[in-house]
């Protein structure tokens, strides 16, 4: 990466700022906007207005004043971007701005997501990052990500007030002059000691990763340490592979390959230069495609190899592709679908390393998996079956990882959370997600094996729903055996809609008072399919499930389901509504038990008329 020259900006105007700060979209899972010059979400141009440069100067000054207090000496961040082209121009202006308020930072360049948060969270030194990236939004898109020493996002309450912060600066004359002067001179000294110990910091970065994605691996238990070694000589023993697409990300210049390759793993790459990004970034239906048609190939040439997997543009998820050997092909497999394997396979490893008693035992232990709202109720089946607690949050990274922290606060054991509305899963000690952790945990349910004492996992999970392990055991078979739930996709264009500049909380009061009459309409249909007699509202906020029609505060606009319940007050499905925090879009969904595409449909369709209506 390299050192930026003098920027050539003009004298910003308050009025030009405030426009182009108009146009980002703020939340705690990032702040967002089509930072391309040309104002092409498909753009590939470099160039970056110096409006946005000016607001990301000042979004840096905010970051730097969020930084503790209390530690003695000049303050040090981890700063890196994923491989979008207009990553370096802004990396380059938040140094500079970062190196005007005195503090330093340590430039891991281009970077995964997982990568810059683990060396954040394990260097003593750091008191947290400055990561830009635009996750999985278009190639022009770009955004900022920040957190703190623990290596996670920052939470709801510490973003909402640097968000404030940042609303005052770009009024601010006095500050926008010192952003445009701090951008505009010439880098200082400090400045170039950044960028010249830009190798070490990236190299310090891929050494504390690989150390944290190994511990985060083998996960707690007394068994733990055992049963993954005993998985990895398996793993080679099958000579199993890995196909990776890595789809020019930032995954393309981390740890992936000889991190599999050090847990037993053949693994194929390809589209593996850091920002030739060859295809759709969101990794589903389409941007899924070439990693199957790949492992298709490649399995039918070579033994052993199973699985495959496409990230995001930073790295932090990857929804995986499997190789059904009696199709002969590879099938994409959403993200809910994900998700719940993933769930099946940490709950399945606990029972094997120790740390969970077996399903059915007298032993209690105390576990949760925690996720967000729109998350498909498959993982609640999931969990009935292993005794353990399925909590939900808002949408956003950060909300989740904080709901598990509250819970492990309070003694409960939480190894899975997750969004898998969005794919990925976060397994702890991590508080990201991660694709390393989603492959190698589908391994352990189809490799991992019995210790002295305790089953292996597949042998926990069939057991645990009263079924026979397939022989042969396949990701396939497995797949098969989970809960049956149809659910609409949250990318798919049916479920994205437009609201235009309709108030959340009149939006959500008027969907509410017409739901009664709505559903007595559906009620027919819903109780001949899925016993449904009634249905139960929850908002989310935060950390918080609020039940109840009305219970939300501020601004309203957090997560809506409206929970479809039978005569034993078990949910069979659901409706669920949301304004997105990182695209200009409404996103609705439904999930119903069961294979019921015909559903689905309709209450979608449903769905869309009722917010609609409530809208205009």
């Amino acid at each position: 990466m390299h050192l930026p020259g003098p920027f050539a900006i003009g004298t910003p105007e308050t009025n030009g700022v405030r426009s182009a700060f108009e146009s980002m979209i703020l939340s705690a899972s990032g702040w967002r906007a089509v930072f391309a010059a040309d104002g092409d979400e498909q753009s590939r141009t470099q160039a970056v207005s110096g409006e946005l440069l000016v607001i990301v100067a000042l979004a840096a000054r905010c970051y730097a004043e969020s930084l503790p207090t209390e530690s003695i000496g000049t303050p040090v961040v981890a700063v890196g971007c994923d491989t979008r082209p207009t990553g370096p121009l802004i990396v380059g202006a938040a140094v500079r701005a970062l190196a005007s308020m005195s503090v330093s930072a340590r430039l891991c360049g281009v970077c995964a997501s997982p990568e810059i948060m683990a060396y954040a969270a394990s260097s003593a030194e750091i008191a947290g990052f400055f990561y830009v990236t635009a996750s999985h939004n278009p190639i022009g898109h770009n955004g900022l990500k920040m957190g703190g020493e623990d290596g996670g996002v920052y939470d709801q309450t510490r973003i909402a007030a640097m968000i404030a912060r940042l609303t005052e600066l770009v009024d601010d004359p006095v500050m926008l002059d010192w952003a445009s002067d701090a951008l505009r001179a010439g880098p200082g000294d400090a400045e170039r000691l950044i960028y010249d110990a830009h190798g070490r910091a990236k190299r310090a970065a891929i050494e504390e990763y690989t150390r944290s994605a190994r511990e985060t691996a083998v996960g707690p238990g007394p068994r733990a340490s055992d049963a993954f070694a005993a998985l990895t000589h398996a793993l080679r023993s099958v000579t199993a592979g890995v196909v990776v697409d890595m789809n020019g990300s930032a995954r393309a210049s981390s740890i992936d390959v000889d991190f599999l390759r050090s847990c037993g793993l053949r693994v194929h790459a390809f589209n593996d230069t850091p920002g030739l990004i060859a295809h759709q970034i969101v990794p589903e239906g389409a941007g899924l495609e070439p990693c199957r048609s790949e492992l298709t190939r490649i399995a039918g040439v070579h033994d052993g190899y199973e699985i495959g997997y496409t990230p995001d543009n930073d790295g932090d998820r990857g929804n995986l592709v499997v190789y059904d050997a009696v199709a002969r092909e590879a099938v994409a497999i959403d993200a809910q679908t994900v998700f719940a394997l993933v769930c099946v396979a940490e709950l399945s490893w606990l029972v094997t390393t120790g740390a969970l008693p077996v399903p059915g035992s007298d032993d209690r232990v105390r576990a949760a998996i925690v996720a967000n709202g729109p998350t498909s109720l498959r993982i609640d089946r999931i969990a009935d079956a292993f005794g353990v607690e399925v909590h939900r949050a808002e949408v956003g990274e950060a909300n989740v990882v904080n709901r598990a922290r509250e819970l492990r606060s309070r003694g409960a054991l939480v190894r899975i959370l997750g969004e898998g509305s969005n794919g990925g899963n976060i397994t702890h000690p991590a508080a990201v997600r991660d694709p390393l952790q989603t492959v190698l945990s589908a391994l352990k349910l189809l490799h991992g094996s019995a210790t002295d004492s305790t089953p292996a996992p597949a042998t926990v999970w069939f057991s645990a729903i009263g079924a026979t392990i397939p022989d042969p055991l396949s990701l396939s078979g497995i797949i098969r055996s989970m809960p049956r739930f149809t659910t609409t996709s949250s990318f798919e264009s049916r479920a994205i809609m437009s609201i235009g500049n309709a108030s959340h909380a009149r939006l959500k009061r008027t969907f509410e008072a017409a739901l009664p009459a709505e559903f007595a309409l559906l009620r027919p249909r819903l109780h001949d399919e899925l016993g449904v007699e009634t249905y139960a509202i929850t908002n989310y906020e935060g950390t918080r499930e609020r039940p109840g029609p009305g219970h939300r505060t501020g601004d309203e606009t957090g997560g809506l389901k409206v929970t479809l319940l039978d005569s034993h007050d078990s949910a069979r499905g659901f409706l669920w509504m949301r304004g997105s925090g990182t695209e200009p879009v409404f996103r609705i969904m439904v999930d119903v038990e069961g294979d019921r595409p015909a559903l689905e449909e309709y209450l979608l369709d449903r769905l869309r008329a009722m917010v609609t209506a409530a809208a205009s």
